[in-house]
């Protein structure tokens, strides 16, 4: 009908003018990035123009392997080309920009499917992001418990509070608990099934019965990997920026700082206040006189991961399609 594509297209038009309004908003008016040096981060590009495209280059893999996982969890529903796949992350990404906690993520992906149902394809998608967080949780939990001595310091210092070997044992259970979870979602929504309030979702959450030991064990690997590449980013642009802190504190440093922006919810776009504040703050672990070079770092891995991806997933929101044919 007439009236369904002038409103997909009007709601296009709408996804494309926020996501460019934020984007502008947070290049232009956000005063988080007033410390942000930008002539200075131009010189040292410049001169180091092999250095940011192997980062660029990384930021493709990144995506590429997300879209292989993708793939890979939808095909429950649907096959789909990695070129279609890819085209769902990127749209994924653009509708993520302006919405709280990338939940626009899931909407961007699933109106890229021809046949395949939306609702068991945004439960699969979340399954996906489910991985990729307790990927980041993991890791950045190990990270805490090697750098807590200098952790527990700085934060008695700030907020005068103690912590105890208990809090630590709570955050192994915590995580034990999640791993346990995950690896047996199956089960637990073979479970969840027979009781009258889920069971009016059975033939949705059914499909995450689907997904065996060996499947989300795939799709953890493809979450560590991703994980791998992103954090080979930051370690990158610390060093180009010549950040004075050892390979060992950054390796953790890095997963310390990925766990904490993961923890409170926000909007993608609008976390580079998050991330700078956080990356200061751990870093300031190791390094109390490179603050420019760790906001630096911080903000070119932001307009390489997100602001770049939204752009580029603009072009795919074209063909999204929010109605099928009957």
């Amino acid at each position: 009908m007439p009236y369904k594509k002038t409103l997909s297209f009007l709601i296009k038009i709408g996804i494309v003018f926020f996501s460019f309004f934020f984007i502008y908003n947070e290049l232009v008016s956000n005063n988080n990035l007033d410390n942000i040096e930008y002539k200075d981060i131009l010189d040292v590009i410049k001169g180091n123009y092999f250095i940011i495209l192997c980062v660029f280059f990384l930021m493709i893999m990144n995506w590429l392997v997300e879209a292989f996982k993708w793939r890979f969890m939808i095909s429950k529903i649907e096959k789909v080309s990695i070129a279609t796949s890819l085209r769902a992350v990127f749209s994924g990404i653009t509708v993520s920009s302006f919405t709280p906690n990338r939940i626009g993520e899931y909407a961007g992906r699933v109106f890229c499917l021809e046949k395949g149902n939306r609702i068991q394809a945004v439960l699969i998608t979340i399954l996906g992001s489910m991985a990729q967080l307790l990927t980041t949780v993991v890791f950045g939990s190990i990270a805490f418990y090697i750098l807590r001595e200098p952790l527990i310091k700085k934060i008695a210092i700030i907020v005068n509070f103690e912590f105890s070997s208990i809090y630590f044992f709570l955050l192994f259970i915590i995580n034990l608990l999640l791993l346990l979870i995950f690896f047996n979602v199956s089960t637990l929504v073979n479970y969840l099934v027979k009781f009258k309030f889920f069971y009016f979702l059975k033939k949705y959450i059914n499909i995450i019965s689907m997904f065996s030991l060996r499947d989300l064990t795939k799709v953890f690997s493809l979450s560590i990997l991703r994980y791998i590449i992103f954090s080979s980013q930051f370690l990158i642009l610390l060093n180009l920026f010549n950040v004075e802190i050892g390979l060992y504190e950054s390796v953790f440093s890095i997963m310390l700082v990925f766990f904490f922006i993961t923890i409170p919810p926000k909007i993608p776009l609008a976390e580079i206040g998050v991330r700078g504040s956080v990356a200061l703050f751990v870093f300031g672990l190791f390094s109390t006189n490179d603050s420019y070079g760790i906001l630096s770092s911080t903000f070119i891995l932001w307009i390489i991961n997100l602001i770049i991806p939204a752009i580029i997933g603009s072009v795919f929101i074209f063909s999204l399609k929010f109605f099928r044919k009957s």
